[in-house]
């Protein structure tokens, strides 16, 4: 298909990178769609970066659940290692785009992309797809575990795809040197890359499988028959609670460099479109509020995941927390190990709406559960005390 647009279609060098560059992002977002079926657990000592992992409360959701009845579990467990390949490339490969297409540097003319461009980015896209629906239907999601993070080997590919590239094309084509010659240097390239990539399978990826980064599951210990009571969350709480703490934590957390990058790339935009001075202001808020809002949305998927579904049985002998989403257990603390259960009160309590309930569960052995988004925690304190014939406490 290169070649066919290098000869036929009069394709310039520089598309040739941009249709690179668009290859390159759609095999990281694969590679993160492919991690989220991972059926096994990750280690608890694989750290892929360095920096706080993303959604890390995700990485203790027990269980999976299936997005459709003809594909296999998701794994919400799996999504903070997602993540932390996703960010790095998120970082890059938006800015590289705007580089490359030449609308962001006064050095650089505009690609102006012929329809025929349009079939081959439809190439890419369907050749990545008919690698996800092999990797999935021969099996290979049962037997790993999902890996995060991009390798310094492929960002500094991206790198140079997106900064360095563009400009030695430049030079050769200001020094006269013929489209084609030029055309056939990085189509020689590409082929050379695949053949290396045939040849070694994510040579300069960390985000292939492996099994030094494959853990153990630790089961819980969750009674057998009907509990006494159910208590199920609050689903407006969840969602008011992950909005507000995705806000805080795109200002207060490593997202912050997105926030700036997402200002830096509304800036160079709207700079482009609407020109000085009001381009650039515009478009730095808007590149800043689309960061921010993206960031509040996937915390409220997340919260959902997490909180919408969870009930809270009191059985004779134990209390459990319950995802009915991945229709697994997530803790189980015996009832003869419940040290305390106190209730949230005082002022704070009386200016929340009554769905915002939160309680606390404590137990002998140092692990105290938090028991929030219910409507009634004192109903719960109740069961729990009609079992164990001790009065529930309540804190401020």
């Amino acid at each position: 298909m290169l070649l066919v647009g290098l000869f036929v279609f009069d394709w310039n060098p520089r598309l040739l990178l941009l249709l690179y560059w668009f290859e390159a992002g759609v095999v990281v977002l694969r590679e993160a769609l492919q991690g989220l079926f991972a059926e096994l657990p990750p280690s608890d000592e694989y750290r892929p970066l360095r920096a706080p992992v993303p959604l890390a409360s995700l990485a203790d959701v027990r269980g999976g659940f299936r997005p459709t009845r003809w594909l296999p579990p998701v794994y919400p467990r799996n999504v903070p290692y997602v993540l932390t390949g996703l960010i790095p490339w998120a970082a890059f490969w938006p800015l590289g785009g705007l580089v490359l297409s030449g609308l962001v540097v006064s050095w650089l003319d505009p690609v102006v992309a012929p329809a025929s461009t349009a079939v081959a980015a439809l190439a890419i896209l369907l050749k990545q797809s008919f690698e996800t629906a092999d990797w999935l239907r021969t099996g290979e999601y049962e037997a790993v575990a999902a890996t995060g993070g991009v390798s310094r080997t492929y960002l500094s590919l991206l790198f140079v795809l997106a900064f360095v590239a563009p400009f030695v094309v430049g030079l050769a084509t200001a020094t006269g040197f013929p489209r084609i010659a030029l055309g056939l240097v990085l189509v020689a390239s590409k082929v050379a890359y695949d053949a290396l990539e045939l040849r070694n399978p994510g040579f300069v990826h960390s985000t292939v499988f492996d099994a030094e980064t494959v853990g153990e599951d630790s089961p819980v210990d969750a009674p057998d028959g009907e509990p006494i009571a159910e208590f199920r969350t609050d689903r407006r709480a969840v969602v008011v609670v992950a909005a507000l703490f995705g806000v805080l934590v795109s200002v207060f957390s490593v997202t912050l460099f997105l926030v700036l990058l997402g200002g830096l790339a509304g800036m160079l935009v709207g700079g482009a479109v609407w020109g000085p001075p009001r381009g650039p202001a515009v478009g730095a808020l808007a590149g800043v509020a689309v960061v921010v809002a993206l960031r509040s949305a996937v915390q409220v998927v997340a919260g959902w995941v997490m909180g919408a579904y969870t009930v809270y049985r009191v059985y004779p002998d134990a209390v459990v927390e319950y995802n009915e989403l991945t229709d697994e257990p997530q803790w189980a603390v015996a009832r003869g190990n419940i040290s305390e259960f106190t209730v949230a009160d005082g002022r704070l309590r009386s200016l929340l709406p009554e769905w915002f309930g939160i309680a606390r569960l404590k137990s002998y052995s140092g692990d105290d559960r938090l028991v929030g988004h219910v409507s009634d925690p004192e109903a719960i304190a109740e069961a729990i005390d009609a079992t164990r014939g001790r009065r529930p406490g309540s804190a401020s």
